[in-house]
Order: C-alpha cells, then sequence, then structure tokens
C-alpha cells in the first residue's frame, strides 16, 4: 500500500468483498488487508475479517457508499 490511505471498515470477508466491489464500480481505489488472527467461529465456521483501506482524499465519499449499504449495520468496526 503507497500513498495516503484511511480505513474506512473491518468486515467479515464476504461483506468486505461486496463492500470493495461497490466501491471500485464507483471509481475509489480500495485495498483490503486481513486482520491475522481475528478468525472467529460462529456457527460452526471460522469467519476470516478484512481491514479496507481507501486513499484519504477518497476517505468522504467512500463513508457515504459505506452509510448506504451498511445502514441497518450497528458498527463500521473501526479500529483506533
Amino acid at each position: 500500500m503507497t500513498g495516503d490511505y484511511e480505513f474506512l471498515a473491518e468486515k467479515e470477508a464476504m461483506w468486505a468483498e461486496m463492500l470493495t466491489e461497490v466501491l471500485k464500480d464507483n471509481s475509489v481505489e480500495c485495498v483490503t488487508l486481513p486482520v491475522f488472527g481475528a478468525a472467529m467461529t460462529l456457527r460452526g465456521g471460522a469467519k476470516e475479517r478484512l481491514r479496507v483501506y481507501v486513499p484519504k482524499e477518497s476517505l468522504p465519499r467512500a463513508k457515504e457508499i459505506y452509510d448506504e449499504l451498511f445502514s441497518g449495520d450497528e458498527t463500521r468496526d473501526e479500529a483506533q
């Protein structure tokens, strides 16, 4: 990852992949990085988690897209 990228969200892999596709469809560059050691066993299966990062100048638009996709989601899983 080069340049100034900002953290957008941490999601289960399925949701993170969907988010990255929508971001790319809206011309927002993004990258994902796995969260090591964060596999959780839920309902009998491991759920990999990914962190999504976008260029600093794209963060406001990326947050809008995120909020549209996950408006019913209580958390963005933001890392601090």
